[in-house]
C-alpha cells in the first residue's frame, strides 16, 4: 500500500497554543490517494487523527516536536516523525513494477522552525532518515494562514518539500539487479523539489466534535516523473473525518489554611493540582 507524502505535510498545519491550556484532539478519518507509481490504482484507507498542542511539547499527526524555544512569533523544535511513503510490489498490478524491492516506510528526526505573522505562518524544516532506508534528508518550506468564516476555519498553504538524493534514488530509482529482474531501464533519481498547494476546512459542531475536510495537489519534477516507476506527473490526496477535542487545564492553588489557637498557626495546608481534562470547544479551528 502506498500512502503519499502529501497526507503528511496536510496535517503539519499547526494549532495556535493557548496561555492556559493545551488542546488535545482525537479522531479518525479516511484518506483518498492517487498514487504516482504504474500500476497502482487510487486507494482509499482509514487513519487516526490525532493532534496535541503543549506547552514543551505536541504530536501533529504522524511528528512528534519538542518544543526547544517558544515565543509570540517563533517556536523552534526538534521533531521525530514517520515518513509514510512506501512501495510494496506485492501490492501493484503492472508485472514489470512486482519485480522490484519493496521500499519501506521509515522514520525521521529533525528540528522545525515555525514563525508567526498578521498574514500568515512560515514553516521551515529539515528531517533525516534515522533508520537507514534510504539514509536521505527531506526539508520542507511552506506558508500558511486560517481564515476564520462564523465557525469555518480555512486554512490554505502553499509550499514545497525538498528530497535530496539519496532519499529520491530510494524510493524512485531502479537498479541494474532491478532492471534485468524486471525489464525496466535503470534508473538514478537526483534531488528533487516538489510544489504543492493545500485547502484545509474545519467546521466544529457543537461544543466537541469537529468535522473535517483537507485536500493537498502536488506537481512531480523531472527528476521523479523520469523515473520508469513513475506513470503521472502530479499527485492528489483528499483527507476527511471527525474528532473529539478536549482543552487539559492546568491550573495551581496554593491552600493556605490557618487554624489558631489564639496566636499560634497549628496548621498549613498546601495543595498543588494539576492535569484537570475537560471537553470543550474554545475558541480554536
Amino acid at each position: 500500500m502506498l500512502i503519499n507524502r502529501n497526507i503528511v505535510a496536510l496535517f503539519a498545519l499547526p494549532f495556535m497554543a493557548s496561555a492556559t491550556a493545551s488542546e488535545l484532539s482525537i479522531g479518525a478519518g479516511a484518506a483518498y490517494n492517487e498514487s504516482p507509481y504504474r500500476g497502482y490504482n487510487e486507494n482509499t484507507k482509514a487513519i487516526p487523527l490525532i493532534s496535541y498542542e503543549g506547552d514543551t511539547f505536541y504530536v501533529r499527526q504522524t511528528t512528534l516536536g519538542f518544543i526547544l524555544s517558544q515565543s509570540e512569533k517563533n517556536e523552534l523544535s526538534l521533531t521525530a516523525s514517520w515518513m509514510p511513503l512506501e512501495f510494496d510490489p506485492t501490492d501493484n498490478d503492472d508485472y514489470a513494477m512486482q519485480q522490484l524491492d519493496k521500499r519501506d516506510s521509515t522514520a525521521m528526526a529533525g528540528v522545525a522552525w515555525y514563525h508567526h505573522e498578521r498574514w500568515g505562518t512560515v514553516k521551515a524544516s529539515a528531517a533525516a532518515d534515522v533508520l537507514d532506508n534510504s539514509n536521505g534528508w527531506v526539508g520542507e518550506l511552506s506558508v500558511f494562514h486560517k481564515m476564520q468564516i462564523g465557525r469555518l476555519s480555512l486554512t490554505p498553504a502553499l509550499g514545497v518539500l525538498y528530497y535530496d538524493e539519496n532519499f529520491s534514488d530510494y524510493y524512485y530509482g531502479i537498479s541494474e539487479s532491478e532492471s534485468r529482474r524486471s525489464g525496466l531501464a535503470s534508473y538514478s533519481a537526483q534531488d528533487a523539489w516538489v510544489p504543492y498547494v493545500s485547502l484545509t476546512a474545519k467546521y466544529p459542531i457543537g461544543e466537541h466534535v469537529v468535522l473535517m475536510a483537507s485536500a493537498g495537489y502536488s506537481e512531480l519534477p523531472e527528476e521523479i516523473t523520469d523515473s520508469p516507476m513513475i506513470d503521472r506527473n502530479e499527485s492528489f490526496t483528499f483527507v476527511t473525518g471527525v474528532s473529539w477535542r478536549f482543552l487539559i487545564h492546568r491550573w495551581m492553588s496554593v491552600r493556605l489554611v490557618l487554624r489558631r489557637n489564639a496566636t499560634k498557626v497549628v496548621a498549613l495546608d498546601c495543595s498543588v493540582h494539576t492535569g484537570n481534562l475537560a471537553s470543550e470547544s474554545g475558541s480554536y479551528g
